[in-house]
């Protein structure tokens, strides 16, 4: 990422959407605007901008993620936020530490950008989950960037609301931290990440595919299904490995007559979830390791998404063979198919 002015949190893992913003205006100037706003066409591979729509609904769909890490975690241990009075103010405190670096970064990058919205940090400040309208502006948003997509109203009301959906995982990270932090030092919490695995998978999967796509106005799932593949490059430092059509099927075929299974790998050298997650466990004097428990809900998730997109007869097993949270350099996911 080019020089940033300092931050109080990592800008490298947590502010990736100044960069996303950076390369955003890049498109802007280029009159590239279906790129801006809806994203290429093809699966991305490598880091580059994936457009606004795709940017925005992968972070609804994290801030979801990271609010099913607490709620499932609670009520698996027959708990609400109610019980743990400390995690509401805290929430709060944290929080302004990301909003204010929201701000120092807006200001930074203002004269680099089309035009010049006013942040209002007050708002920002207020946002602690995702506000239920987020779904109606979302659309709103897109029928702008259809009917005028050169103006200054259409590129703020997305920069608006990239920010407001990242503040919103932003808040919930933190809200997860501070549970599992709780729970550790109540209950067996490996066994409690483990019990709510599948259903954290299953619901986050859900989500997105029923909530988000049968609400966005103009998403087939097809076209939705590439909107959640590339948004990720929006928040995450990755690359993946694709194989062409012809390819595939040679390797499947092979799979099927006894061969190894057919693999493609993805590799994140970045995650917002566990830096915010550290900086939370660190500053309350828990254990910053805490956060590996985030690497086994995702892993959950990866092949609960395998199992909603793909057919049966496939046989996609997602693994995961490293990751940052257990102190590696990245995560390595492997995605098989035709495994026996």
């Amino acid at each position: 990422m080019p020089a940033l002015p300092p931050t109080r949190l990592d800008a490298t893992h947590v502010y990736r959407w100044a960069l996303a913003l950076r390369r955003a205006a890049a498109l802007f100037e280029a009159q590239r605007f279906a790129d801006l706003y809806f994203g290429p066409e093809e699966q991305l591979d490598a880091d580059r901008f994936p457009g606004f729509r795709p940017a925005v609904l992968y972070w609804v769909a994290t801030a979801e993620r990271e609010r099913l890490t607490h709620v499932l975690l609670l009520s698996a241990a027959g708990l609400t936020l109610d019980d743990l009075p400390a995690v509401a103010p805290a929430v709060i405190r944290y929080q302004a530490d990301f909003v204010e670096d929201c701000r120092v970064l807006w200001e930074h990058l203002q004269p680099t950008l089309p035009f010049r919205p006013a942040l209002d940090v007050a708002a920002l400040g207020d946002i602690l989950s995702l506000p239920s309208d987020w779904l109606a502006r979302f659309n709103a948003a897109t029928v702008l960037a259809r009917r005028q997509p050169s103006a200054g109203e259409t590129w703020a009301a997305w920069c608006e609301l990239s920010l407001v959906a990242r503040a919103a995982q932003s808040a919930e990270t933190i809200r997860a931290a501070l549970v599992l932090a709780e729970l550790h030092a109540r209950l067996d919490l490996p066994a409690l990440v483990e019990q709510i695995s599948p259903a954290f998978g299953q619901q986050l999967t859900g989500f997105f595919f029923t909530h988000v796509l049968e609400g966005v106005a103009d998403a087939p799932r097809a076209t939705g299904e590439r909107l959640g593949r590339n948004g990720v490059f929006a928040e995450h430092d990755l690359t993946k490995t694709h194989l062409q059509p012809l390819q595939g099927l040679l390797g499947l075929v092979g799979a099927w007559l006894g061969g190894p299974p057919l693999v493609v790998e993805t590799h994140i050298r970045t995650c917002s979830f566990q830096s915010q997650t550290r900086v939370v466990l660190a500053a309350e004097g828990h254990d910053r390791a805490l956060g590996r428990h985030l690497c086994t809900l995702c892993a959950a998730f990866d092949q609960s998404t395998l199992d909603a997109v793909l057919p049966k007869w496939l046989a996609p097993r997602s693994r995961l063979h490293a990751s940052l949270g257990r102190g590696d350099e990245a995560c390595r996911f492997t995605a098989e198919f035709g495994s026996r």
